[in-house]
């Protein structure tokens, strides 16, 4: 008898999740991720401080603004989304809350993480527009339509919004986005001395030219 596929739920993230989630991304993004080597050239110190910034994000700027959503197999996070919707506004009391914690986590990379946020910024300014910041798969479930499942919600939420959806990758991802519709429109720089991205844009079906 053929095994059947493992059911993934997407649903939004809570307080709860934040360890899973927290474990999920630096599982997914621990090698060969641009963005995490830029903010945290040295080995040893990415993996202490990594998974530290992404529990601050998780925490501050996504759960409690409803910019984050997992996966889910048999109860266990085994992906993780987080993104903005348009007009996000991360408010100058959470801003504040949230500036031991960050300080914590970042150290010396406050720069470079500050940087790959303003050229997200600068991606269309003016422009109404999601913004996918990451999506990670933990190792242990790829394969399983972790990705496919928190790729399609997202998508929704472009489609229910008629507003297109930006973000970044590194090279070996853009297959997998385009796979969803991704539309490639070049690379852009983080910061003076960061790593070439690319930038990719998914468009609503009202936006699509027939």
């Amino acid at each position: 008898m053929a095994e059947l596929e493992p059911k993934v739920v997407v649903r939004a993230a809570t307080k709860a999740d934040i360890p899973g989630m927290t474990t999920a991304l630096d599982q997914a993004f621990g090698a060969d991720d641009p963005f995490g080597e830029y903010w945290f050239p040295n080995p040893e110190r990415r993996k202490r401080s990594q998974p530290r910034l992404y529990r601050a994000m998780i925490r501050h700027q996504f759960v409690p603004l409803g910019g984050a959503h997992v996966a889910t197999i048999d109860g266990q996070v085994a992906g993780a989304l987080l993104w903005q919707p348009p007009g996000y506004r991360f408010g100058p009391l959470r801003y504040l809350a949230s500036i031991p914690e960050f300080t914590w986590a970042m150290g010396s990379a406050g720069a470079r993480v500050l940087a790959t946020d303003g050229t997200l910024a600068e991606l269309a300014p003016g422009l109404p527009h999601f913004l996918g910041i990451t999506l990670g798969v933990d190792p242990r479930f790829q394969g399983s339509g972790v990705g496919k499942a928190l790729s399609l919600f997202v998508l929704g939420q472009v489609e229910a919004a008629r507003v297109p959806l930006l973000g970044l990758c590194k090279d070996g991802n853009v297959g997998f986005y385009t796979a969803f519709g991704g539309l490639r429109l070049g690379k852009v720089r983080i910061g003076r001395s960061g790593p070439e991205v690319n930038v990719m844009m998914w468009l609503p079906s009202s936006l699509r030219e027939n």
